[in-house]
């Protein structure tokens, strides 16, 4: 899982390699799958703890089998955890603020742009115009399966800080990734050393409630710590060999792929408005991967 370095800019001079498409794509599926499974658990704190005892079990894993990131990657590395422990925070704020439908949606659709912005300002990747038009599509397509223009103005707030925190952990861990070499011993430990805080904030809050509570199902959390892992492991990968921002873009299809999960498995009921966001967001996706 070697790549280029993160001065490469001719990347974005090139069509995107098969590879890297599928991956975001496959990365998107996995993501929306995993936010499924999740689908109306009362105990996010629970959640949380298994998912990072997951992400922990992974790091374990593969850092006995590869080792460390190369010291490059550590300055990226590290701004990456304090990042994620900003994104964790602000996501349960911004859930108990307003309905987790308009929060994901706003700040995983806000996310694509800028990253674009934040790509072409520290590595100089700014993507052609049909490119360009793409990006715009998916973060309009995104927006429209989901938010709610009459959400509370503080849930709103929220997720567009999420959604900045996705933007600077999305840019900050592609460039990590191509400093290291290596995006799956980055992402491994980027999520070992996340997991630390993580439980130990889990385990405060809920005190001597947290093992009974993970008890009751615990390796449907750890499952989803490892697949998490695997899917950010190969939008990583991607990002190493493609521009950062394309691949973000087609990342953020997780949205529509969560409404089609939606729509077919659990028998949940699409607006016309959602139809029509994830028409724009595949018009969005064919730009970047195929324009």
């Amino acid at each position: 899982m070697r790549g280029a370095r993160p001065t490469d800019r001719a990347l974005v001079h090139v069509p995107m390699p098969p590879l890297a498409i599928a991956a975001a794509i496959a990365s998107a599926i996995i993501h929306a799958s995993w936010n499924a499974a999740l689908k109306g658990g009362s105990d996010r704190i629970t959640d949380a703890f298994l998912i990072a005892v997951g992400g922990v079990l992974t790091w374990a894993f593969v850092a006995a089998i590869w080792g460390a990131p190369a010291p490059e990657a550590w300055p990226y590395l590290i701004a990456s955890v304090l990042i994620h422990l900003v994104y964790w925070f602000a996501l349960f704020s911004g859930y108990d603020a307003g309905d987790m439908s308009h929060v994901y949606t706003l700040s995983r659709g806000s996310a694509p742009v800028l990253v674009a912005v934040g790509a072409a300002l520290t590595v100089q990747e700014i993507p052609p115009p049909i490119k360009i038009a793409g990006i715009g599509l998916v973060s309009l397509g995104v927006l429209c399966v989901g938010a709610s223009p009459r959400a509370p103005l503080k849930a709103t707030l929220w997720a567009l800080g999420i959604g900045l925190c996705i933007a600077s952990y999305s840019l900050v861990d592609a460039l990590g990734a191509r400093a290291g070499g290596n995006a799956l011993v980055y992402v491994a430990w980027t999520s070992g050393i996340m997991g630390v805080p993580m439980i130990a904030f889990a385990a405060w809050r809920k005190r001597g409630y947290l093992i009974p509570d993970a008890m009751v199902a615990p390796w449907r959390g750890i499952a989803i710590g490892v697949i998490s892992f695997l899917g950010y492991g190969l939008v990583l990968w991607a990002q190493t060999i493609a521009p950062i921002a394309q691949v973000t873009a087609l990342r953020e299809t997780s949205v529509v792929w969560g409404a089609l999960i939606a729509f077919f498995l659990l028998r949940e009921r699409l607006g016309l408005r959602r139809w029509a966001g994830a028409f724009i967001v595949a018009a969005g996706a064919g730009l970047i991967a195929f324009g």
